[in-house]
């Protein structure tokens, strides 16, 4: 990116900065608009976030990848009508081996798409727990000049740019800022704003969206992104009503899709999870923003073992996955193995 790019995108992130709170976009008005898998109304989206089994951290993911063990696993995610896989990519776990983690990063989206499956690669990951970390991104990496992962996104995104098999490009897992008040908040949010340029310089036709929490955080982010992005995790059946209303007035402020890609509280109880995941699947679809839920199968990473649950679940019992570590459905979740009444744009069946 030559300097007078650079001045530029660094004169608009300016103007986002005091703008992005009255909904007005420059960011987006002066990029152009993506071209494939763009839609209006994300309601059919129907996915999971996979961590796989044999992943303690993110970077094992990628160090001990297995080609027939990752079909196995988001085979399981067909059982249950899926049309698209989240699928979780950090630059820590890259530069162990640039050429090989690359070469498993697009062995991984070919077995999504053998599935029948879009793909939604997640570059960076910025959510971390105190006690069983799952790695990624942090905030003392957030520092000007800080130009390696860039090499990093160029090599994933450049051969996906036109690819039918990318349905959108998510930049970040829950980067934290949820406003412009602070150093660390200013650094990250200029730090995505260099991959947001970075991800559109590679030619990309897909939209952008970055994984983005609730409020001030969507709200901060707003300007990156073509789509934008919520992680309802809310407890009770009217605070997610709530939560959707609340969307869709950041949705009608920035003038953008909307989309949920990662959601629905875990719990120890099979029966209480299915029944806040009934409510939440019909409840997203409803709105147009569809779900991907947290997550595919019980593993060894914390929140898909029963041993290493989060605190974000039902009666703080964040335990997650949707298939146990054999590869059967949990208790009651039996209604997602019915045909969804939303169908994906290419779903002709």
């Amino acid at each position: 990116m030559n300097s007078r790019h650079i001045t530029r995108r660094r004169a608009l992130q300016t103007i986002a900065a005091s703008a992005f709170a009255s909904g007005f976009d420059p960011l987006a008005a002066a990029t152009p608009k993506p071209t494939l898998h763009s839609y209006p109304n994300y309601g059919w989206l129907r996915g999971f976030s996979i961590i796989p089994s044999w992943a303690a951290r993110i970077e094992d993911a990628w160090w001990f990848y297995d080609g027939a063990r990752m079909r196995e696993e988001v085979a399981l995610a067909k059982l249950v009508n899926a049309n698209c896989i989240r699928l979780w990519i950090e630059f820590t776990a890259w530069i162990r081996d640039p050429e090989k983690v690359t070469a498993n990063f697009m062995d991984a989206v070919a077995a999504i798409a053998e599935n029948g499956m879009k793909v939604m690669p997640c570059l960076f990951n910025r959510w971390h727990d105190s006690k069983f970390d799952y790695g990624g991104t942090y905030v003392e990496n957030l520092k000007p000049g800080w130009n390696q992962p860039l090499e990093y996104v160029k090599a994933l995104v450049t051969p996906l740019a036109k690819d039918d098999r990318i349905l959108i490009w998510d930049l970040c897992n829950e980067p934290q800022a949820h406003d412009l008040n602070s150093d660390a908040n200013k650094r990250e949010f200029a730090w995505l704003s260099d991959v947001a340029a970075t991800v559109r310089a590679c030619g990309v036709q897909q939209p952008i969206t970055i994984g983005t929490m609730n409020g001030g955080n969507i709200d901060t982010f707003a300007p990156l992104m073509d789509v934008l992005c919520g992680h309802p995790y809310d407890r009770e059946r009217k605070a997610l009503e709530a939560k959707i209303a609340s969307y869709k007035a950041i949705q009608q402020r920035h003038g953008k899709p909307m989309l949920v890609n990662e959601t629905i509280p875990g719990c120890l109880d099979d029966a209480t999870r299915a029944d806040v995941a009934k409510y939440y699947t019909t409840l997203l679809s409803e709105a147009g923003f569809g779900w991907m839920g947290w997550a595919l199968r019980e593993g060894i990473a914390i929140s898909t073992r029963r041993d290493r649950y989060d605190g974000n679940g039902i009666n703080g019992q964040g335990f997650h996955p949707y298939f146990t570590k054999e590869g059967r459905l949990r208790g009651g979740l039996g209604f997602l193995t019915e045909k969804p009444k939303l169908r994906a744009p290419w779903d002709k069946n």
